[in-house]
């Protein structure tokens, strides 16, 4: 039974500043492009395909505006990135909302799902990445920021709210 959890904005946080100064044309350092790829966060959602450095090539051709060729799965990351730059006007309010997330709602909503017995503390981690919605690792729950949506001021993705995405992902791991 999951008896603690908490949220971690870590890189949301970071990526506002990054989106926020690109979006109004300041000039971001080599040595803060990579502490956001070294950011734990963004090291839950590395494997072959997608690496520390992928993230530092994506996010240093977005400051420099300098066009970006990788792989796949990099291109993706790079795209949503761009997205997030042409609607940047509504970040903000996406962002209040992941900030506004109640864990004890979360908890009670995924209440004593059988599949958490092995779980004491939980981790809800909020990352901007190139694949699903959501990834299950141990006692931690990745969710994709590009993946979620403001509809009728609630956050969703693939038209389920965050608790029903948790809920869904540890009964499925």
């Amino acid at each position: 039974m999951i008896n603690h959890c908490t949220l971690n904005l870590n890189a949301i946080e970071t990526m506002n500043f990054f989106w926020s100064s690109i979006a109004s044309k300041e000039k971001l350092s080599e040595k803060f492009i990579l502490d956001i790829a070294i950011l734990e966060p963004f090291q839950n959602t590395y494997n072959d395909e997608f690496t520390q450095e992928s993230v530092r090539r994506c996010l240093s051709a977005l400051s420099n505006k300098e066009p970006f060729s990788g792989n796949k799965v990099e291109n993706r990351f790079y795209s949503r990135n761009l997205m997030i730059l042409e609607y940047i006007d509504s970040l903000d309010e996406k962002i209040t909302a992941f900030k506004g997330i109640r864990i004890n709602d979360i908890l009670h909503f995924i209440g004593d799902l059988n599949s958490t017995n092995d779980i004491n503390s939980l981790e809800i981690i909020v990352v901007p990445s190139p694949f699903d919605t959501v990834q299950c690792q141990d006692n931690k729950i990745i969710l994709n920021f590009f993946k979620f949506h403001l509809i009728d001021g609630e956050l969703k993705a693939d038209d389920l709210t965050i608790p029903e995405i948790i809920k869904e992902a540890l009964s499925n791991r």
